[in-house]
């Protein structure tokens, strides 16, 4: 009861804070699952021109833990982001809106599934490496493993880095939202994109980039979209 007291009376723009911390969670968890795991090569000896690492099965469940809590956190922000821009920017009529609420929705599930799904796939091939010892014979089966659930993964992130980064821009530029229109580059895409960048210094550097795309996106909207006290 005390905790749901404590959920009521927050203001809007900490409840869509916490959208923020959600990717912060998230961004943990990228890194558990995507830094220091394989890289690209050029040596001869590496398989399919890839450098397959063993990483510590504990680094894939505490990323999959973490998505579960980043999606929970996530519900909340994204249930006050899209009432606000209802009730105060009255955007339920727009195709750009729809596409953002259907993006935000689809979030709510895809965060935690995408962590626990691609975390299966590192986790089979320390399994392979285990029983057999071959680099080929454990990415096999690791890659098995993924055409089983590419569909999801891919349809997935269509509807939610897609759509989102499409309304996104749509919205800011056409002045949907009060916003400056350097904001259009704070999606989940285009900081993805800056993340490849990274890479040049270390494979993996880019884990944590989609993540933040997200993170600054609801950053903005909480600083910009509500008041300091204001409760909607």
């Amino acid at each position: 009861m005390t905790e749901m007291m404590k959920v009521r009376t927050q203001t809007s723009r900490q409840r869509i804070l916490l959208g923020c911390a959600a990717m912060a969670l998230a961004i943990i968890g990228d890194y558990l699952l995507g830094y220091g795991t394989i890289e690209m090569t050029s040596d001869p000896c590496a398989y399919m021109g890839i450098a397959w690492n063993v990483a510590p099965d504990w680094r894939y469940a505490a990323s999959s833990v973490l998505g579960f809590l980043s999606a929970a956190l996530f519900a909340v922000a994204a249930v006050e982001l899209m009432r606000v821009m209802e009730d105060r920017y009255v955007l339920g009529g727009s195709k750009l809106y729809r596409l953002f609420r259907i993006a935000n929705w689809g979030g709510i599930l895809y965060f935690a599934f995408i962590h626990i799904g691609i975390c299966m796939l590192p986790v089979v091939f320390n399994a392979g490496m285990e029983a057999t010892g071959d680099v080929p014979t454990a990415v096999d089966m690791a890659l098995r493993v993924l055409k089983s659930i590419a569909v999801p993964l891919a349809i997935g992130f269509i509807v939610c880095d897609g759509f989102v980064t499409m309304a996104w821009i749509g919205m800011v530029v056409t002045g949907k939202l009060p916003l400056k229109k350097i904001a259009l580059v704070l999606n989940p895409i285009m900081i993805a994109l800056v993340g490849q960048l990274m890479n040049a210094i270390a494979n993996g550097l880019d884990s944590g980039f989609e993540s933040l795309g997200w993170g600054l996106m609801y950053l903005v909207c909480a600083m910009r979209l509500v008041g300091k006290g204001e409760r909607v």
